[in-house]
């Protein structure tokens, strides 16, 4: 399924949004559709952030298909980091 998610960052004082087009598994968007695409902006804002050269950023808005905000799911998205350690 195809979604447009919109960002509004705020990266050292200089506020500015971005919108894009995002495929996101349908699977996924049935069984709960905020935490997808969620997903994706977060991916997406991380992406923007390195572009950036990894500056101060905050997240002030983040909607998709222009009537679903979802900033504060955007913000309580973590990494998922495996512990492949040996000890």
């Amino acid at each position: 399924m195809r979604v447009v998610i919109e960002t509004m960052l705020n990266i050292e004082g200089n506020r500015g949004s971005s919108r894009g087009e995002f495929f996101v598994r349908d699977r996924d968007f049935k069984d709960d559709p905020n935490f997808t695409v969620a997903v994706v902006a977060y991916e997406w804002i991380q992406q923007q952030w390195r572009e950036s050269g990894c500056r101060d950023m905050i997240v002030e808005m983040v909607t998709w298909n222009e009537e679903n905000d979802i900033t504060e799911v955007v913000k309580q998205v973590q990494p998922v980091v495996e512990d492949d350690l040996p000890f």
